[in-house]
């Protein structure tokens, strides 16, 4: 009975394990991507009309209107997606890292904005302004290749700035 006891709770355990790394395997991939993953020996490829890629993009509208004027520059907040870099909670060298990895990110690419913000305790750098999850991942693929060394990248729903076309 002993024996049964210990059994199942290893085998409740492994099962529970499983689940938890394919959810985190999967979790920042579209449906499009996931099919296109190679496993094994074999190979998925998938035609598809644009049209389609759009409707499976994740895409949000809602307009936010506060915060929508700074002095240099008129822009709206709206929801989006922005890729994390860095988030640390080392009060001694967090800040300094955090501002370094976005200088090397600017080097490398002086078009992408980066935000470096303090939210108590932890130091986080996120980078861009992405309107659908597919592009902000296209971009996060991009960065690993640029910087394999930032190992913690990630895709994370944030508000983001559009620049406002005044007329």
């Amino acid at each position: 009975m002993k024996r049964r006891t210990v059994l199942s709770i290893v085998l409740l355990s492994l099962i529970d394990w499983c689940g938890a790394y394919a959810q985190v395997q999967v979790a920042d991939t579209s449906i499009v991507q996931s099919l296109e993953r190679v496993t094994g020996n074999a190979r998925v490829r998938l035609f598809q009309d644009a049209r389609l890629t759009d409707r499976l993009a994740r895409r949000t509208g809602n307009i936010v209107l506060s915060g929508i004027s700074s002095r240099d520059q008129n822009y709206i907040t709206v929801r989006g997606y922005r890729i994390q870099v860095f988030s640390d909670n080392n009060q001694r060298r967090s800040k300094d890292e955090a501002y370094q990895k976005a200088s090397m990110i600017k080097d490398a690419d002086p078009e992408l904005s980066t935000y470096v913000t303090f939210t108590s305790p932890f130091w986080r750098l996120r980078v861009g302004d992405f309107r659908s999850f597919e592009e902000a991942n296209l971009k996060l693929i991009e960065l690993k290749n640029t910087f394999p060394q930032f190992r913690e990248m990630r895709v994370v729903k944030d508000m983001i700035r559009l620049t406002r076309i005044v007329e």
